[in-house]
């Protein structure tokens, strides 16, 4: 099949091309005139020569154009797939040669009988003259031809080809593979075609009436040159040849010319005869072709727009020429309607039965795409299962090939998002399933809970509630649902603040949690109503959102604290008093200790050394004692203070002054800010602060060298800032984050390690942020730290 291809389109197509080729002369032997035999044969010689030479190049250069074709027809048809560089090019093959070979085509017959007519000009023109229009002539007649060729071309291939590009569209569809070819829309071919189809008998009409005009001319001129011959006849019989100078001038007009002439042609009288025959070399030879085979006889000369008609003088007239003929060579034009309506109507009959062949070829090329895109739309339609629709073939690349092309995208996306439908529907089915299992685990996860979980929703509305929950509202699993926006406990007395004030109910972790709050760790009490005791709560509370944003309801998680309460207590109380009899004895033992160094002079230089870490061991259980009491109040929310106007300036300088004295450190105040530093805030616990951080500061500068307490003021933030800043062995990178936990000691198991309990930075900040300051530092290994903290003016 791949290789009757090319003979298939030839065969049919200049097949097709033959049947109107076979009238092209005959209407070419009309329109020039042509009516002897032997110089239509001639003319048909040159025709036919010249049509097989230009049919077996248009038949070559088709071949060369579908050669893709045929490779990839071949390669389709073996076991593997043609390549995508062929595909590519059989698919550009077939979408352009309908296109460019019938432009080809076309053209040749525009240019076809340029030459035939150019050699019957050069080579024939005494055998065969034609008018001196003839070039004119025939560039339109060409033209006709052109227009007439052009749809006749294109409606065959396009039919013959469409459906191969149909397939090989479908093929690279398969393979991704963009269609090639130049792309001409429907819009252009029908104006195109509809102005060939107009053209062509128009010019045809034209270019007919034009010659038509000449050659009736030619006619006319010929038919009054015979009229003078036959006077010119009757004039001479009985005369001598001394008188036929005076009649043959006596005839004469200023476009006729008379004379007589022997029958080899020679003029005899009337020389003006002689110089209009040597002006007409056509006109002469057919005069003595036509006086060796006919006694009497009308002969043209197109080219020279001349006509002779001669007339045999009897034998009897006297005179020494016996045999002379009557000449007469006329310029009168005339016309030949006969001829001119045989044309006409031949041509007519011609177009009649071209035209629809043409446009049967081109309703084929378009209907065809159109019925294949309405049976895969109805396919579509009717199909339950978008996967079994099959895809449109591309015929042309013009807007229904776009249309077809658009059709096969939409079935690719039918067909992805049922796929996507069905994965869709499977992943919900896989989802349900792991949902409902994680909805099980969850149940159990929360039934184990020691903390109670409630849930609502928008209104308010109670939706779950654990084992842990309804053990809290004392209620059974019956009527857990029933109850609505009750928090723990709410079944006996209501909810308290630590401090004894009752809750409201817009206080409550659910109705806070529904207004968008979010609340961590808040404690309630609660009185159990059988043995009337406090129950500690401890809740937390968010709002549930949906997709958008939206609150769709509210969560609370409960834990019953009473034993944490009741063991902080108890630490508390032992703390206060495990405090309060460490003091007594510490008193003692410093008391004793500074009185036997003040008043027993004789003591020895190492009893009183050892009296000395007697009162420093002591001074440090004293402080150790002091920060477990700061850390007790500050975890029972019982830390104190007491806020005044301060002068930041004196307290920083007191601190200072009041340091132990340290033989390798300087301790220097500086101030970035002339004016008034005034704070508000309790001198002794920020005293306290800063006294730590000068103390660290000390401790960690192992080397000696300068500590500097800087002060500043940002009026426009209404606080002092007091930084700490020393050239010790700085805080490592990676122990930095914990700095301010309580019994954190970032020099752990280091060179550096001091010793200390890790309390002091903890209560630090504790005591600033009390205060409504702000604490921080900055750190490098090896280089220093600078501790900062601010306070607000007053």
């Amino acid at each position: 099949m791949a290789r009757s291809l090319i003979a298939r389109v030839t065969a049919i197509a200049f097949g097709v091309e033959l049947a109107f080729a076979l009238a092209i002369p005959v209407a070419y032997l009309h329109l020039f005139n042509i009516e002897r035999r032997e110089d239509r044969a001639l003319v048909l010689a040159i025709v036919g020569a010249l049509y097989l030479v230009r049919t077996a190049a248009l038949i070559g250069f088709l071949a060369s154009l579908l050669r893709p074709i045929e490779r990839w027809l071949a390669a389709s048809h073996s076991s593997s797939q043609p390549a995508p560089d062929l595909t590519r090019r059989a698919a550009r093959a077939a979408y352009d040669a309908p296109l460019l070979f019938p432009l080809v085509w076309a053209t040749s017959w525009l240019l076809f009988y340029l030459p035939v007519t150019a050699s019957l000009q050069g080579l024939f023109a005494d055998r065969i003259p034609l008018s001196a229009r003839a070039g004119e002539a025939t560039v339109l007649f060409g033209f006709s031809c052109f227009a007439a060729a052009l749809p006749l071309s294109y409606a065959l291939l396009s039919w013959l080809l469409g459906p191969v590009a149909g397939r090989i569209s479908l093929s690279a569809r398969e393979r991704d593979l963009a269609l090639p070819g130049r792309r001409l829309s429907v819009r252009a071919r029908l104006v195109a075609l509809s102005l060939s189809l107009i053209t062509a008998p128009t010019v045809w009409m034209g270019v007919n009436a034009y010659m038509s005009q000449i050659w009736t001319a030619q006619r006319n001129l010929a038919a009054r040159a015979g009229l003078l011959a036959d006077a010119l006849e009757h004039q001479l019989a009985g005369s001598s040849d001394r008188t036929w100078e005076a009649a043959t001038r006596a005839l004469s007009t200023p476009l006729d010319v008379v004379a007589v002439a022997t029958t080899d042609g020679a003029i005899i009288a009337n020389s003006d005869a002689a110089r209009e025959l040597a002006a007409a070399p056509g006109l002469r030879f057919r005069l003595a072709r036509a006086l060796s085979r006919a006694p009497a006889e009308t002969v043209l000369d197109p080219s020279a727009q001349r006509a002779l008609a001669y007339r045999g003088i009897p034998a009897g007239t006297g005179g020494t020429f016996p045999g002379a003929v009557a000449l007469v060579i006329s310029r009168e034009p005339g016309r030949d309607r006969g001829g001119e309506l045989f044309t006409l109507l031949f041509f007519a009959l011609v177009a009649l039965s071209w035209a629809p062949i043409c446009a049967g070829f081109l309703a084929g090329s378009i209907a065809g795409p159109l019925g294949s895109i309405r049976a895969v739309v109805a396919q579509i339609v009717e199909s339950e299962d978008a996967d079994r629709v099959g895809r449109i073939p591309i015929f042309h690349r013009d807007e229904l090939g776009e249309l077809a092309q658009g059709v096969n995208e939409m079935i690719d996306r039918l067909q992805a998002s049922a796929e996507r439908i069905r994965r869709y529907g499977a992943d919900r089915e896989q989802l349900l399933a792991v949902a409902a299992r994680r909805a099980a685990e969850l149940d159990a996860v929360l039934d184990n809970m020691v903390e109670g979980v409630f849930a609502c929703d928008r209104s308010g509305g109670l939706t779950h509630t654990n084992a842990a929950g309804l053990r809290l509202l004392d209620l059974s699993p019956a009527v857990a649902v029933s109850r609505a926006t009750q928090e723990p406990g709410t079944g006996g007395v209501g909810p308290l603040h630590p401090d004894g004030r009752p809750f409201s109910p817009a206080e409550l972790p659910l109705a806070r949690a529904l207004a968008g709050e979010i609340i961590v760790e808040e404690d309630e009490v609660l009185e159990n109503p059988s043995s009337h005791r406090p129950v500690f709560l401890r809740s937390s509370a968010a709002p549930i959102r949906d997709t958008a944003g939206a609150i769709a309801g509210a969560v609370a998680v409960a834990r019953d604290v009473t034993e944490v309460v009741e063991f902080d207590r108890l630490k508390d109380q032992f703390i206060r008093v495990a405090a309060h009899e460490l003091k007594t004895p510490v008193a003692i033992l410093k008391g004793y200790s500074l009185m036997l160094m003040r008043s027993d002079q004789t003591l020895s230089i190492r009893s009183r050394r050892m009296l000395e870490a007697i009162d420093r061991g002591a001074e440090r259980i004293n402080r150790i004692v002091e920060d477990l009491l700061d850390i007790s109040q500050a975890f029972l929310d019982a830390l104190h203070l007491s806020p005044a106007p301060v002068d930041l300036d004196e307290l920083a300088r007191e601190t200072v002054a009041g340091l132990r004295a340290s033989e390798l450190h300087r301790v220097v105040v500086q101030r970035e800010d002339p004016g008034p530093m005034t704070v508000r805030a309790d001198a002794a616990r920020t005293r306290q602060v800063l006294g730590n951080l000068l103390s660290n500061a000390i401790k960690y500068s192992p080397a000696g060298g300068t500590i500097e307490v800087v002060l500043s003021v940002d009026r426009a933030a209404g606080e002092a800032r007091t930084s700490v800043r020393d050239s010790g062995v700085g805080i490592p990178t990676q122990k930095q984050g914990g700095i301010f936990r309580l019994f954190y000691r970032a020099h752990t198991d280091t060179p550096h390690d001091y010793g200390g309990m890790g309390v002091g930075l903890y209560m630090a900040k504790e005591l600033i942020k009390r205060q409504g300051g702000r604490i921080w530092f900055e750190s490098r290994e090896g280089e220093g730290s600078i501790f900062s903290f601010t306070l607000p003016l007053a």
